[in-house]
């Protein structure tokens, strides 16, 4: 009995010294964010005057530097962060809903029309090509030869190597560095009359987290059919029906983490919104990138300048801890660690 209360006692001091350490630890992150907090809520004479720390104790808080950002700026900043909210959300809800079909389609589906695909696409390609960019018709000709004789020697592997292809090729896209890719879709943008539209950036965020949504989701939709689906299908269920109702609420985490994951690398997505939409649908990024390097520009400027960066830093990380905190939330509640 004496052994065992040791023993208990021991490992409550383990645990008080893990979270003990956890606490210091998650202090140290958070205190950049409170001190960015802070400084917005300042004047610009608290700020000069040196460090202050605690509202209401150290210094009376103000919210004229966020009055300025949301109403008198002139970088029409409230329109920036609407931007920001409408594309990273319907991206975010396009990729996910994109990638639980093409995940489905890859652990479910056994016919793959590969030489339909490749064949079709190389055909895309080909007269995109020549439309917008002036590229001579024998180019792209070519190219869907060599599609098709790829598609012809694919239309025979077995279903597992045909799916391990698909999945490599489409994470192979992601693999390849943005800043290489920017320049043809700005021509495609420009030549389509999408350039500087939230359309365009919806649909590049999507095409560019696809890979990272497939990623996330094949694993959760799992590899073969569970009774449950093959129940539904004799039933008369269609595939649509059997992924929203059995095969997407039995992976919800998986897609709630993939959807947070995706909306956060949409809404700081810097290099395809400063290039695509530099005017009436640029996000939150380009401009507080913008803003930093003026601030760097002008050493001297007024302590007020501060603050009211200090707020549009705050104002874009809002979101993006909120969605966090949301997917974390659901998370321990379907793993049964909150009620």
């Amino acid at each position: 009995m004496e052994s065992r209360s040791k023993v208990v006692r021991q490992t409550n001091r383990r645990r008080a010294l893990i979270y003990a350490a956890l606490g210091v630890w998650t202090l140290i992150c958070l205190f950049p964010f409170y001190w960015t907090v802070a400084t917005s809520l300042k004047r610009p004479l608290d700020i000069v005057s040196g460090p202050v720390y605690l509202p209401l104790v150290d210094y009376s808080p103000s919210a004229e530097a966020w009055r300025y950002i949301l109403f008198d700026s002139g970088d029409r900043f409230f329109e920036r962060y609407l931007n920001s909210i409408l594309v990273a959300s319907a991206s975010t809800a396009l990729t996910v809903f994109l990638g639980a079909l093409a995940a489905y389609g890859l652990t479910r589906y056994r016919d793959t029309p590969w030489l339909a695909v490749l064949v079709g696409g190389a055909i895309v390609l080909m007269i995109g090509a020549t439309l917008l960019s002036g590229v001579p018709p024998v180019l792209p000709i070519i190219a869907a030869l060599i599609a098709s004789l790829c598609a012809a020697s694919l239309w025979r592997k077995p279903y597992a190597v045909q799916n391990q292809l698909t999945t490599f090729a489409v994470l192979a896209s992601r693999i390849l560095p943005p800043v290489v890719v920017v320049l043809p879709i700005y021509v495609m943008a420009q030549h389509s009359g999408m350039l500087d539209t939230r359309v365009a950036l919806i649909f590049v965020y999507t095409a560019a987290n696809l890979p990272v949504c497939l990623w996330l989701l094949q694993p959760a939709f799992g590899s073969v059919k569970s009774d449950l689906e093959e129940a539904a299908e004799i039933d008369g269920a269609s595939r649509l029906r059997v992924l929203r109702d059995i095969v997407a609420p039995s992976a919800a985490p998986a897609v709630i983490a993939a959807g947070a994951l995706v909306f956060l690398l949409c809404w700081n997505e810097y290099l395809f919104s400063v290039y695509l939409a530099p005017d009436r649908a640029m996000t939150m990024p380009p401009l507080l990138a913008a803003q930093m390097s003026l601030r760097e520009q002008q050493a001297g400027s007024d302590a007020e300048e501060w603050a009211r960066l200090a707020a549009a830093i705050v104002a874009m990380t809002a979101p993006a801890a909120a969605a966090a905190g949301l997917a974390q939330h659901y998370l321990a509640q379907r793993m049964g660690l909150r009620p």
